[in-house]
């Protein structure tokens, strides 16, 4: 099982209660770090290191991360987990994937949406230990590759996708393959990644038109952020809650037939 290192999360006593309280907490990072870094822009463009130091101005612990260019990558940010490489089982670092200048290795203005976005996933990961412990877990079953294809092609995907299909068909066949303790943490695992994406979206977005409201003087004209409807998140969200209650509420009643 893997362990989650103090420096990959927040003290407990910051990140106690439920879900929707350590959704909070990551809000108010993702609050005060905006105010701060918002500050910084006296050009339309920042260092790397000053993005870094003003996220460590607002971690009330240390956790160990690093700003990586996501240039040659297929994303333009992430998030992603790292592995302690002295202790192979201990999750003990980040890297937060951010598009880079070409010329300057800067970050720019305009792509506040972009690192408001992953600044909230990735407070969202230090304030969230049992979700982390949960979706190792799942990434460590034989079904890893269930979760991961599934939220990468259906629920995180903007392509067209019928969502009667994705309700009646597309889900149900694949949760037919997985016993009852790893349907539920997938489900659950997908109801939180869901959840989290619809805040990391809102934040972008906001975030995005409020610092060039704030910045006019840096910008040659207002872009408009995209508001992720064609993912449909919200509908996902409630398919997916919708058959985790179902398979409870099929489990409860099962058991108490015997």
């Amino acid at each position: 099982m893997i362990k989650i290192s103090p420096t990959a999360k927040l003290p407990l006593e910051l990140c106690r209660g439920t879900y929707a309280q350590r959704f909070c907490q990551a809000q108010k990072l993702t609050d005060n770090f905006f105010c701060k870094i918002s500050k910084k822009f006296t050009t339309k463009d920042i260092e790397p290191d000053v993005f870094c130091k003003t996220v460590e101005e607002v971690l009330p612990s240390k956790i160990n991360f690093k700003i990586e260019n996501s240039a040659d990558k297929e994303y333009e940010g992430a998030v992603v987990q790292y592995l302690n490489p002295e202790k192979p089982d201990e999750l003990n670092r980040y890297k937060i994937y951010l598009p880079l200048n070409k010329y300057d290795n800067k970050i720019s203005i305009y792509d506040t949406f972009i690192f408001m976005h992953e600044i909230f996933h990735f407070f969202c990961e230090i304030s969230n230990p049992k979700h982390l412990t949960k979706s190792s877990k799942l990434a460590e079953s034989q079904f890893r590759y269930y979760d991961n294809f599934f939220y990468n092609e259906f629920l995180y995907s903007d392509q067209c996708i019928d969502l009667k299909s994705l309700k009646d068909i597309f889900l149900p066949e694949m949760l037919d393959v997985m016993p009852f303790e790893e349907k539920i943490l997938f489900l659950q695992n997908s109801r939180y990644r869901l959840k989290e994406e619809i805040h990391a979206w809102a934040n972008g977005t906001k975030y995005s038109s409020e610092i060039q409201d704030t910045h006019i003087n840096l910008i040659s004209e207002k872009i408009e952020p995209d508001d992720g409807s064609d993912f449909k998140l919200g509908e996902k969200l409630k398919i997916v809650t919708d058959i985790l209650k179902e398979t409870l509420s099929d489990a409860r009643k099962s058991r108490q037939e015997k």
